[in-house]
């Protein structure tokens, strides 16, 4: 059991688990999300896991380029995250329709779109 230091009467120096580490959450970070173009494409994608769109469609909506973004949505779609089709326009993308990788995704978005506790 962790052993904690009291500073003063309001802040202790011990390990705060009130939220403990998602180690199933850690490790699609650390898998896919690899850069930050790819973190926004994933929080993107778990804030609207229903939205299809194109490369340039994407870019505009998370503030990015579509060239530098092309690339991303490719290697997301080859690992799996993405499921990409043809339209006659070009490329669309869209959340894989796989039920484990959807809710990795959705709840990376909802983890780090919930409010924090602010510390004292």
């Amino acid at each position: 059991m962790p052993c904690s230091r009291t500073l003063s009467s309001s802040r202790t120096i011990a390990p705060d688990f009130s939220s403990e580490i998602d180690i199933e959450l850690l490790a699609f970070i650390e898998r896919y999300a690899t850069n930050l173009a790819r973190w926004d494409v994933l929080l993107f994608f778990g804030r609207h896991p229903r939205m299809r769109d194109n490369a340039s469609g994407i870019a505009k909506q998370i503030g990015r380029r579509p060239q530098s973004l092309a690339k991303e949505l490719a290697d997301l779609a080859y690992l799996g995250i993405l499921h990409v089709h043809e339209n006659g326009k070009g490329m669309v993308y869209q959340l894989a329709r796989v039920p484990a990788t959807r809710r990795a995704v959705i709840r990376l978005a909802q983890h780090f779109d919930r409010p924090r506790a602010a510390n004292n």
